[in-house]
């Protein structure tokens, strides 16, 4: 008789291992939907974050380069202002002759 009694302990020792399994399958498999959804969006957040990152690396270097240009044509201008300045208090013009 005690092997009935055992028997039967282990039966329903048993489905409720394979019950306590089932559910842990299912919160796994929740947990890993989730885990995956997550990394989903954290990929695109960070994808759009190095976006917006070399954009922004991007228009630096054009401003500096922009920049950089700016200064060496206001030197130009400045030469030719002051080569037209100096050639006129020599008495000098700016203009070309005209020849016949």
């Amino acid at each position: 008789m005690p092997s009935v009694v055992d028997s039967i302990g282990s039966l329903i020792a048993s489905i409720f291992n394979a019950i306590t399994s089932a559910f842990g399958a299912v919160i796994a498999l929740f947990q890993n939907i989730l885990s995956t959804i997550l990394g989903v969006f954290q990929t695109l957040l960070s994808t759009i974050w190095e976006a917006i990152s070399g954009l922004a690396q991007t228009f630096d270097g054009l401003l500096k380069f922009i920049l950089s240009n700016i200064l060496v044509i206001g030197a130009v201008l400045a030469g030719i202002f002051l080569f037209t300045v100096y050639q006129q208090r020599n008495g000098k013009t700016a203009t070309m002759k005209k020849t016949q």
